[in-house]
């Protein structure tokens, strides 16, 4: 499926040949009429995959207490993916880290005494795991599950980006050049070839955040404490479409 939009710009200018042509007539080379239009063409197509973003954060009174309660976050996370049906090929690390909690985090929430100091240090870990659009939320919903309390952006993208990206490019020329006809159609001006094209493309498509709220130093977060016994259902996540944009600045040469 095609859809298309187009926006107007219009130039008339007097501009002399460019310098390659000048070398060959110098100070013989006439001035062009031109006219450049601004149009804009979008291709839509349903998606063919999915890349989910899962990850997590656990805190620990010092670093070693931190690494131990992540070590068990990210063993059932990834344990939790496999068991989904999921290959280790399809589970990719996008970072990990070991830190001290930042001060200005520690003073954002309602801490004890003895919470802030079970907060020292801090671990972060997160994974993208690439699915067909029907398994998006599955793999997200396990994810969560199993400890990932930092997930929820979906990526949805296209087996043949660089065709939907052409076809977005040609109706984005194909605007311009309806424009700049139905403009010149009542003068005696008629539209010649086609001199340049400037594009500004941007293709993007994807599902929303799932909030993520950081309990008490925990494993896992608060929202997920509170819920650990309670049968949960995955998201209702639809798949999306991806759409690229391309936006064209198109000059065509004028004709008496």
């Amino acid at each position: 499926m095609l859809r298309t939009k187009h926006t107007l710009g219009l130039l008339f200018s007097f501009c002399f040949s460019a310098p390659a042509v000048l070398g060959q007539c110098p100070g013989t080379c006439p001035e062009r009429h031109i006219l450049s239009i601004q149009a804009t063409g979008t291709a839509v197509a349903d998606a063919d995959n999915a890349v989910v973003h899962v990850g997590y954060k656990v805190f620990g009174k010092d670093a070693q207490s931190a690494y131990s309660t992540a070590s068990q976050v990210s063993t059932a996370i990834m344990e939790a993916l496999l068991r989904l049906g999921l290959t280790k090929s399809a589970i990719e690390s996008s970072s990990q880290l070991i830190a001290h909690t930042p001060t200005w985090e520690l003073q954002q929430r309602p801490l004890s005494n003895e919470e802030r100091q079970n907060m020292q240090f801090a671990v972060v870990q997160a994974w993208t795991v690439q699915v067909k659009p029907d398994g998006a939320a599955d793999a997200l919903h396990t994810a969560i599950e199993a400890g990932a309390n930092e997930s929820g952006w979906i990526e949805w993208k296209v087996a043949d980006s660089a065709s939907l990206q052409a076809k977005a490019s040609a109706q984005a020329l194909a605007n311009a050049r309806t424009i700049a006809e139905a403009t010149m159609k009542s003068s005696n001006i008629h539209l010649g070839h086609l001199i340049s094209i400037t594009e500004n493309q941007n293709g993007y498509a994807m599902g929303a955040l799932a909030g993520s709220s950081f309990g008490n130093g925990g494993p896992i977060n608060g929202v997920f404490d509170r819920l650990q016994n309670t049968p949960v259902s995955a998201l209702a996540i639809s798949s999306r479409r991806v759409e690229y944009t391309v936006s064209s600045y198109v000059t065509f040469a004028l004709e008496p």
